[in-house]
């Protein structure tokens, strides 16, 4: 009998999703070098596709506040679309 606990990750069980990586988000980050933040992200999103990790990039309000996903994120899933979100509550 299998325990759902101890299954390993895979794309049929798991999904990644990255919610509001965009510069104006950034700058709450105080915890860490932001580009340091930027390129850990990018790696991570390298490290999904090439697991075939099912993958949302969400954003709030990119037009009037927080600014457009960081392009080397979307550039690792290009033509993906992004979810706009209405409010900051993810």
């Amino acid at each position: 009998m299998s325990n759902p606990k101890l299954e390993v990750l895979t794309p049929q069980n798991s999904q990644l999703i990255f919610i509001d990586h965009q510069p104006q988000m950034a700058f709450g980050v105080q915890s860490m070098d932001r580009q340091a933040m930027k390129n850990n992200v990018v790696g991570l999103a390298k490290a999904a596709k090439i697991f075939n990790i099912p993958t949302t990039i969400t954003t709030v309000e990119s037009e009037s506040f927080s600014g457009f996903t960081y392009p080397e994120l979307l550039d690792v899933f290009p033509g993906q679309k992004t979810l706009e979100r209405t409010s900051m509550n993810s």
